[in-house]
């Protein structure tokens, strides 16, 4: 199987074990210890002895896209797929997303993805377009579908990068995951860079996975934090994809949510209405 799978991973054993072993034995894998402290350093490092995998470990939290990034230059298969460490692989899975790289108008191939308890929760949406923006803003997305944030992956601009497979020629035409963020939305500007290429991007509703979402910065961070920091690079990626219409969307957007926040006044809310004008401001 010609196919390199990064798994990005930090502070956490347990779940980067069940990752690793729910993955086909012939692909590359090579797992990237994102700061861990020495005592899970060292069990990672055993895991991927004994699993065959390759242990990349960084010193210091990167991030998702440096960390991604680091991974990617220590692999060499002609497909990669990167793989958050809090998914299992259904069997199949990684076949079929590998498989759909074969037709070159493919950029991305992402698997349908499943909550702990089964439910199907893939997450995918629009790029924030002035309509879109302004429909956040006024409530019309309540009564228009297609002006909605959220999307059905099928006709989606972009979805969720849990576990998304790509060419390496494709990754290395965008220049890598982009590193703009610490963490968040690296998705969002994946998804825009693919496209940018006139690629499309695949859902593959019969290649499954099962991810346990935030699973990392819940332990770090508060839902609010956590909402907070979602928001802020949704809006700076969006700002990014540049000129005046995406800045009127995004300005859109965030006095939309400052409503929201005002009318539904919980923490949440207040939250993502802090991102969102936040993500206005920062460069």
């Amino acid at each position: 199987m010609d196919v390199s799978i990064v798994v990005l991973t930090w502070e956490d054993f347990e779940r980067t074990t069940a990752c690793v072993k729910s993955l086909p034995a012939e692909a590359e894998i090579v797992v990237v210890d994102n700061g861990s402290a020495a005592a899970v350093s060292e069990r990672l490092s055993e895991l991927c002895a004994v699993a065959g995998a390759a242990y990349v470990r960084s010193k210091t939290n990167l991030g998702y896209a440096k960390g991604m990034n680091l991974g990617v230059r220590n692999s060499g298969r002609a497909n990669v797929i990167l793989a958050n460490n809090d998914v299992i692989a259904e069997p199949g899975a990684v076949a079929k997303l590998v498989a759909a790289l074969d037709d070159p108008t493919v950029g991305a191939a992402f698997p349908q993805v499943r909550a702990q308890d089964g439910t199907v929760g893939t997450d995918a949406g629009r790029f924030l377009t002035l309509p879109v923006g302004v429909a956040h803003l006024t409530g019309l997305s309540l009564v228009i579908p297609r002006l909605r944030l959220i999307a059905a992956p099928e006709r989606a601009d972009w979805l969720s990068g849990s576990f998304v497979a790509m060419r390496r020629e494709t990754l290395d035409r965008i220049g890598g995951v982009d590193e703009s963020a610490h963490f968040y939305s690296e998705d969002l500007r994946l998804c825009w860079s693919i496209r940018r290429l006139r690629l499309r991007l695949a859902y593959l509703p019969e290649a499954v996975i099962t991810h346990e979402n935030d699973s990392s910065a819940s332990r770090r961070w508060s839902q609010e934090e956590i909402a907070l920091r979602k928001t802020r690079e949704f809006v700076r990626a969006s700002r990014e994809q540049g000129g005046w219409r995406r800045r009127a969307a995004c300005r859109a957007y965030a006095y939309g949510a400052v409503l929201r926040a005002v009318v539904g006044r919980d923490s949440v809310r207040r939250a993502i209405a802090r991102g969102a004008l936040d993500g206005l401001a920062r460069q």
